[in-house]
């Protein structure tokens, strides 16, 4: 295993599909990754402290399950990852034009406008300037489920245009490279391809050794596309690696899928 593997790591991994994690799970597949007991106790702990997940139960009877705040950051995990799929399919089309988004947030809000800034670079906006960030995707379902709706989405300033110039460039793939690198992309997949090559598919009937070998290629998929401002296909250059990679991914996990209950 070449990618470090975090109490918090461990626990989200656990996670079913219903937000539950029971704790005898956790802690035998800890042990798997090298994390002691303790360790996780006091990250569930954490957590807990956090409001992202609660006990229900003691020791390795009881379980965690996720609250609503976890859940509305692992549904928009979902989507970013149904997205990358389709648009690696062909099933999403760009359409040619780039989404400015624009804040003014006073200093008495700067909590607002932290928020504001994460959550758009978290769906792969970049800044142009201060306060004004840029995408070829609409963010608008995305920033609801983060944002709710309170003020701060209200102190958005939406504009889309089909032409983008940033320093002289108006080439659309040449901008996309001002502004997204590839570089940066490409070397966010290479810890995820090294987990790939050296991924083996254990017993289907040991569950433990499943998660095990199924929590490291999660965390390095999830990095890789945390770094992945997912521009559509026709702003890089093809063949792209990186949607090679998340191809052999999906292989991959479909097959320790089928022995994860």
């Amino acid at each position: 295993m070449s990618i470090a593997i975090s109490p918090r790591t461990l626990i989200e991994g656990c996670f079913r599909a219903d937000g539950v994690a029971p704790l005898d799970v956790v802690y035998d597949v800890g042990l798997a990754l090298g994390l002691t007991e303790q360790t996780v106790r006091l990250a569930i702990r954490r957590m807990q402290a956090a409001g992202e997940l609660k006990q229900i139960g003691r020791g390795r009877a009881g379980r965690v399950e996720r609250t609503s705040e976890s859940e509305a950051s692992a549904r928009l995990d979902d989507r970013l990852l149904r997205f990358a799929f389709a648009q690696d399919d062909g099933d999403v089309v760009w359409d040619g034009r780039w989404r400015m988004y624009g804040f003014s947030v006073p200093e008495s809000a700067r909590s607002e406008r932290d928020a504001l800034r994460a959550t758009l670079q978290r769906l792969g906006a970049s800044v142009l300037i201060p306060g004004l960030y840029v995408t070829p995707h609409d963010l608008g379902e995305e920033l609801s489920l983060l944002l709710g709706e309170g003020d701060t989405p209200r102190r958005l300033i939406v504009a889309e245009s089909d032409r983008l110039s940033v320093g002289g460039v108006t080439d659309a793939q040449m901008v996309a490279e001002r502004l997204w690198p590839a570089s940066g992309t490409l070397a966010a997949y290479e810890p995820l391809e090294r987990e790939l090559s050296a991924s083996v598919i254990p017993s289907p009937d040991d569950q433990v050794m499943t998660l095990a070998a199924a929590i490291p290629l999660r965390e390095a998929f999830g990095q890789a596309l945390a770094a992945d401002p997912l521009l559509p296909p026709e702003l890089r250059t093809k063949p792209w690696r990186p949607s090679e990679v998340r191809r052999r991914f999906l292989s991959v996990w479909s097959a320790l899928g089928q022995n994860i209950d």
